[in-house]
């Protein structure tokens, strides 16, 4: 069955991710015809809840930060209030060795412009001596103006080795760079680090905050964001597969799924790499880009969930672990949650070597070292998104391609692309600020 029926054909955007969501948002601002197709029954893709045996999750626990900028902008445009879905409030840094007890560093980030919040934060860490907190201060800073460039790419911890730093801090640093990068600093690619860095802590007033879903992940963008779409008469397909596409004359003129044939102005693949891939390798233009996309690796992310009674809370929101296998806590109280408990383990590791069971009754027992008081939890979930963000390293960085397509009317939106020359790492952010790169470039062939 073909779909041939409106003279204004519509830009098809493939994929339900929040970089597909975004996207379509961007363009129906604009009065654009939209359809977007999603092969799963929800959106969101790997930020979107979850149910399991009638236990409402997040797919993955997720932080977000004030220097989010682009989020928060799309949240505003499409009528969400960061109060009604955010919890907000200053960095608060603790890390924990999970096995001594004791506090490797300790560091509150108060409401102030950079750097002045740094300054501040230091001075009355715990953790560091004096000297220590006057040493950070310079070399961290100095670290972070010397821009590096993509020929100059390392390792963050060859990048770290010379930086003089404190054991405390790198500790600190080598804990942020596994939680927002989802790679180790042994491959991770410090000038992907160097920018995350330099955005949150050298970023406006507010960029260091924490915002903590106070909702489930489908109700922070994916069901605002099909709500606008709906009211833009953005036409939503899901679940329906997309299995290849046509092109004429260097353009994308139809979209095939597994029962129809839809029209198209032109094409968005807001899938990941490896799908792209699939799509676009039929075309002899795109091998170029085919070779590119093929280098992609994955990292997994894994949460476990256990749920305690509801009198059961940690002293803060949130905190770091080192020596365990859990490295980040959550208590999801704050999101209506009482007594449930996520922790998060990034990358690979031997964790992914084990069950289900054994590793839930691993991270039982890493809490009750913290938490001895507490009963043991009355279940257990544990979920392992396997390809939850791309391997971030120098080596991939050379391979991550922009917005645009060899197809004239084709174009790709992710956050795996690289936009304004500026190589982040697979965050919310960065799928928001590539969606928003990728609808100007639609409207730009558009109007030509």
């Amino acid at each position: 069955m073909t779909d041939n029926s409106s003279a204004d054909k519509p830009v098809i955007i493939i994929g339900g991710g929040w970089s597909g969501l975004a996207t379509a948002c961007f363009l129906a601002e604009k009065n654009v015809p939209v359809r977007l197709i999603e092969s799963a029954k929800q959106l969101g893709g790997r930020a979107r809840k979850s149910t399991s045996n009638t236990q409402l999750l997040d797919n993955g626990q997720h932080l977000m930060l004030g220097a989010y900028s682009e989020m928060l902008a799309l949240m505003k445009l499409i009528g969400i209030d960061e109060n009604d879905v955010f919890k907000r409030k200053n960095q608060h840094l603790k890390l924990l060795n999970g096995r001594t007890l004791q506090t490797v560093i300790d560091l509150k980030l108060p409401a102030l412009p950079a750097p002045f919040n740094l300054l501040s934060g230091l001075l009355f860490s715990k953790g560091l001596t004096l000297r220590e907190k006057l040493s950070v201060l310079y070399r961290f800073d100095k670290l972070l103006k010397k821009q590096l460039t993509a020929a100059e790419d390392r390792s963050v911890e060859d990048w770290l080795k010379n930086a003089g730093l404190p054991h405390a801090y790198l500790s600190l640093l080598n804990a942020l760079c596994l939680a927002a990068m989802n790679t180790p600093a042994e491959k991770a690619s410090a000038l992907s680090f160097q920018n995350v860095l330099n955005e949150t802590f050298n970023g406006k007033n507010g960029s260091t905050d924490l915002l903590i879903p106070a909702v489930n992940l489908g109700h922070v963008l994916p069901l605002p964001a099909s709500l606008y779409l709906n009211k833009k008469q953005a036409s939503i397909l899901q679940p329906k597969k997309v299995t290849a596409l046509v092109k004429e004359h260097n353009k994308a003129t139809q979209v095939i799924t597994e029962d129809q044939h839809f029209h198209a102005a032109a094409v968005v693949l807001a899938t990941p790499p490896h799908i792209s891939r699939q799509l676009l390798k039929p075309f002899q233009e795109c091998n170029e880009l085919c070779h590119h996309l093929e280098q992609f690796r994955y990292e997994p992310i894994t949460t476990v969930y256990l749920r305690y009674n509801e009198s059961c809370q940690i002293p803060e929101d949130l905190f770091g672990l080192t020596a365990t296998l859990s490295e980040w806590v959550f208590d999801r109280r704050v999101c209506e949650q009482p007594g449930m408990i996520a922790v998060v383990i990034s990358s690979n590791g031997r964790h992914m070597d084990l069950d289900n069971k054994a590793l839930s009754l691993i991270i039982r027992n890493e809490l009750a070292v913290l938490f001895p008081d507490w009963p043991r939890p009355a279940a257990s979930w544990v979920i392992r998104e396997k390809r939850a963000t791309f391997s971030c390293t120098p080596e991939i960085n050379q391979h991550r391609p922009g917005v645009s397509t060899a197809i004239d009317n084709l174009f790709l939106s992710g956050d795996y692309l690289v936009t304004d020359g500026l190589y982040l790492p697979a965050t919310l952010e960065t799928a928001i600020r590539n969606a928003k790169a990728c609808a100007q470039e639609v409207l730009n062939y558009l109007n030509q």
